[in-house]
């Protein structure tokens, strides 16, 4: 028996979002901003009004939008030269920049934790949280993943359409790529980077990813992870997509993981031959019965496409997908947790792996990538001249152990 129409739910729906934030774990806003003006931080106060692209504040509002995560975006090094990331961390920051300058606006609020988000919701404002998305932008460096938590980033991605040095992509869905790690999954350095995550709080972001690098942080991580724009591969069969044997990774019972699947509007990864949000939603209804409602959510991926899916087409529809989930004889908890309960759930749950790492004395990665050129800093001049008599006589003794032990190549005195 086919469902009501959704329009006879569109009250019920409305107060729905007026009790529970709907929270949109996917944005790229920033783009927009950075793209269509030579002074990006310009536009920060524009967005309150009409504003090009799929998202504004009118439209947010009459959105019901509780919640979003601003992307941090900048496009990936192409082909073979992945590792290379030199001029991403300016522009990376000044992205950065941008969010964190939204979220003084009056109708925002910036939002790390879940409490903040509620109160935020319970004040009238729309909440903000930071998605770096990729680990491109970490310039090949743990250092930056622990200034970006300072500044408030809550998640990150670990790849875009290319690999990097800690981990392996899914591509753009055209040709594969060649793998780049062993097993086209996470390398050593990508383990370390995943524990940093948890230890720092940092939510791990499995879109984007290879299969393979997908399962290795599920085994990895000692916190829930969350797809924060992925859909369900067996419904689409795009590599963006999550494979069943993935989704039964998620889940609360032995060995698996607590996280969440935020579903997303862009057409591709819908139905690229029937792109509408009752096609959303029945990934939304997979994903419910392939893996729990606990492990379901909504992200949109507003501003990082040309056009959302029939129905879905800017940030006001929102209220039409939580009518057509209630349309099809889902609760109104079950379709609050779907709104942004589930995300909010694993936003505390990655905060007490947090505080448990903190009060079991856990110390920040020492790990630094193989590939680095610059370490030891050559900053002692030609002859260490520059440094103390006690310094030069550590460094000749460490040179040689390095040397012995294959790290440093005596004729030039670098890393190798």
């Amino acid at each position: 028996m086919p469902s009501p129409p959704r329009t006879a739910f569109r009250e019920r729906a409305l107060a729905l979002m007026s009790a529970h934030p709907l929270i949109d774990s996917h944005v790229d806003l920033p783009v927009i901003m950075r793209s269509i003006s030579r002074n990006p931080v310009e536009t920060v106060p524009l967005v309150a009004g009409a504003f090009p692209g799929h998202v504004d504040v009118p439209r947010l509002r009459a959105g019901r939008v509780g919640g979003l995560f601003m992307s941090v975006w900048i496009p990936a090094a192409e082909g073979s030269d992945w590792a290379n990331t030199e001029g991403m961390l300016q522009t990376a920051f000044e992205q950065l920049d941008l969010v964190r300058l939204l979220m003084k606006e009056s109708d925002f609020c910036a939002a790390r934790t879940s409490a903040e988000v509620r109160a935020a919701f319970a004040a009238g404002q729309i909440a903000v949280s930071i998605g770096v998305e990729g680990a491109h932008m970490l310039g090949n460096s743990l250092a930056v993943l622990r200034a970006y938590a300072d500044l408030g980033v809550r998640y990150l991605t670990l790849t875009h359409t290319n690999h990097n040095v800690f981990a392996s992509s899914a591509g753009s869905g055209g040709a594969s790529l060649e793998p780049a790690h062993p097993g086209d999954g996470l390398s050593a350095f990508g383990e370390e980077l995943v524990g940093e995550c948890n230890r720092l709080g940092v939510m791990i972001d499995l879109s984007h990813v290879s299969d393979q690098t997908m399962r290795d942080a599920l085994r990895l991580s000692r916190a829930p992870v969350i797809f924060s724009h992925s859909n369900a591969r067996a419904v689409c069969a795009h590599a963006r997509n999550v494979p069943d044997d993935v989704l039964d990774l998620l889940g609360t019972g032995p060995g698996q993981n607590d996280g969440v699947v935020q579903c997303v509007f862009l057409p591709d990864f819908v139905d690229p031959h029937e792109p509408t949000l009752e096609r959303v939603a029945d990934h939304i209804e997979y994903l419910a019965t392939r893996c729990g409602k606990r492990h379901v959510g909504i992200a949109s991926d507003f501003d990082g496409m040309k056009d959302g899916v029939a129905g879905l087409e800017d940030c006001s529809k929102y209220p039409e997908l939580v009518a057509e989930l209630l349309a099809r004889g889902w609760s109104d908890a079950d379709a609050a947790a779907v709104m942004g309960g589930n995300l909010l759930r694993v936003m505390d749950a990655v905060d007490a792996v947090h505080a448990s790492l903190a009060a079991a004395g856990a110390r920040a990665s020492a790990a630094v990538w193989e590939g680095r050129r610059d370490l030891p800093a050559p900053w002692g001049g030609t002859d260490d001249e520059e440094f103390s008599d006690d310094v030069k006589e550590y460094l000749r003794a460490a040179r040689k152990e390095w040397a012995d032990k294959g790290l440093l190549d005596m004729d030039n005195v670098e890393p190798v």
